[in-house]
Order: structure tokens, then C-alpha cells, then sequence
């Protein structure tokens, strides 16, 4: 069966590689960034620090980092990951305003359907949101998550944010699958 793909666009994409290949400098991080990604996801307190560490080099001055939900509807490892960047750069601001309805985690939806098509994520601004003026003081808002694969999330949290800014949102990660980049 042919995996189809929609076509999503994004006005910036900040990663730090291919999510299958080495970091580019071995001295700093000797692994894979598929590893690297996979340990931020399980909360790894070590990887985190790295991740942010990394991420901190290509993020740009006085950036607004928005964390993406997890399966589990909150914003989890990506909070953590976004907090541990703002302690680090100190110009950055991360506001947590995006929740979810609690699904599936969507690698093992697409081991059984073909498409991502009619999954719901339930991406919504929080109702106790109250950052709708740094949103729209910040021309750079960066949506936060560990790979990008499809840019089925990333289209989800845009949607959900439109009232909220009125520039694209950028996306920020660790890796990106050869499915994005092809």
C-alpha cells in the first residue's frame, strides 16, 4: 500500500541532522541522533542537557519556544527539553500553551494504517493560556518536539495556534526522518 503524504509547509526548520546518521561532531556527541532523540523522549535527564546544549547553537536570538504535546496530551519531554534551553540561552521564552487529547502514540498508528489521514490529535491552546501579547511581540516562535517525520504534528499545533499568532511558527528539533527531508 502507498503511503501518502500531505504536503506541509514550514517557514523555518531547525534541526541538528538526519535522524538515522552521527551527529556531525563526534567529540561532542558519539551517537546517533536517532539516540539521541529516543532518550529525550524517555525523559533521559542526560540526554535533555545535550539536546538543549545543541539545540541552544542553532536557535536564533530572543525566540519564542512553544513545546509540543506528547501522546499523552501534554507538553512533556519537549517542556523539559525547551525549560533546559532557556536556562541555558537565557534570551528565549518558552511558553507551554498547547494540550491534546490523550491518543495513540502515532509510530504505532502508522505500523497499522498507511496514513496518518482522520487521526485526530486534539491540538488545542490551553483555556488558561494568557500569552497572547509575547506571542504577538516575537517575530521568531519556534514549535518545539524531538523529530520531525511527517509534519503531521507540526501542522496540528499551526492550526490550533492560528488565533494565537499571526506568523508562521518555525519548528525546532533533534533529527528529521528521511521522510522529511525527501
Amino acid at each position: 500500500m502507498k503511503r501518502t503524504k500531505e504536503k506541509v509547509t514550514i517557514k523555518e526548520l531547525r534541526v541538528l541532522g538526519s535522524y538515522g546518521k552521527m551527529y556531525d561532531n563526534a567529540e561532542i556527541y558519539p551517537h546517533s541522533l536517532r539516540k539521541l532523540s529516543k532518550d529525550v523522549k524517555k525523559s533521559d535527564t542526560t540526554a535533555i542537557a545535550i539536546a538543549a546544549l545543541l539545540l541552544s547553537q542553532i536557535l536564533t536570538p530572543n525566540a519564542v519556544l512553544i513545546p509540543v504535546p506528547q501522546s499523552s496530551g501534554n507538553a512533556e519531554y519537549t517542556l523539559e527539553l525547551a525549560n533546559t534551553i532557556r536556562i541555558i540561552r537565557q534570551d528565549c521564552e518558552v511558553v507551554d500553551i498547547l494540550s491534546g487529547t490523550p491518543r495513540k502514540k502515532l509510530y504505532d498508528i502508522k505500523k497499522v494504517k498507511s496514513s496518518l489521514k482522520g487521526v485526530r490529535t486534539g491540538l488545542r491552546v490551553k483555556e488558561s493560556a494568557d500569552c497572547k501579547e509575547t506571542l504577538q511581540a516575537h517575530s521568531d516562535i519556534f514549535l518545539l518536539d524531538n523529530v520531525v517525520n511527517t509534519g503531521f504534528t507540526f501542522a496540528r499545533a499551526r492550526k490550533a495556534l492560528r488565533k494565537y499568532i499571526k506568523i508562521e511558527p518555525s519548528l525546532l528539533a533533534i533529527s528529521a526522518t528521511s521522510n522529511w527531508l525527501n
